[in-house]
């Protein structure tokens, strides 16, 4: 309804898209979808953005915290993840350590088995690797792919887009139009996980309050 109010006084609404919502995957991803249910600290390059916090795996893709929050800045194209950003990779695999990869690299051991299959390296002994099993092992600081899309506005938190904060005034009033308003998430402004949309919601709405009330 704000949209269509602000179109009919002739305001530029930037496309509305998902945001704050999950990544589907690729063909070449789908060994995700049978790792539902776990979840671990990664970090999230996206651009020239970079997150940290929990990915969940999902059965249609990717979720968590990290990603709703990657979601924002996602257009089209690749991201990378590195799913071992507190683990030293190079003095494991320095180490002449028996332990096998799925048990070496304290991560869960579903997620390692399947990422072994994924780059066709058999679980061993961390010992027992040459240097291109240890070169492809290295995947796991910069996994690179591109989403396939998203879980849609049916799962998203928020929608990013809106009504062109240019056109309108620090009072939230329209700069086309006197006495209209706009408040909150119908704006072109959106916040990360974390609180900051309900903030901005209810931080807009408030300011608007008080201005009314000395006109």
């Amino acid at each position: 309804i704000g949209y269509k109010i602000a179109k009919n006084f002739s305001h530029t609404i930037k496309e509305p898209r998902p945001a704050l919502v999950g990544f589907t995957v690729q063909k070449e991803q789908f060994w995700f979808k049978s790792l539902s249910g776990i979840s671990f600290n990664i970090k999230i390059r996206v651009e020239d953005k970079i997150l940290e916090n929990d990915l969940l795996f999902t059965h249609k893709g990717i979720s968590g915290p990290v990603v709703l929050s990657s979601s924002l800045y996602w257009e089209k194209g690749k991201i990378s993840i590195d799913f071992i950003p507190h683990i030293n990779l190079d003095k494991i695999l320095r180490m002449k350590s028996k332990k096998f990869i799925s048990s070496a690299l304290l991560l869960p051991k579903r997620f390692m088995k399947e990422f072994l299959k994924s780059i066709d390296l058999k679980d061993k002994a961390i010992v027992k690797l040459n240097e291109d099993e240890k070169s492809n092992l290295k995947i796991l600081r910069n996994y690179e792919f591109s989403p396939a899309g998203n879980f849609g506005f049916n799962k998203a938190e928020v929608t990013k887009g809106g009504v062109n904060t240019d056109e309108i005034k620090p009072t939230f009033e329209s700069k086309l139009q006197k006495n209209l308003y706009f408040i909150g998430e119908v704006l072109d402004v959106t916040g990360e996980l974390g609180g900051y949309n309900f903030q901005w919601a209810f931080a807009s709405a408030n300011a608007l309050y008080k201005h009314l009330k000395t006109i």
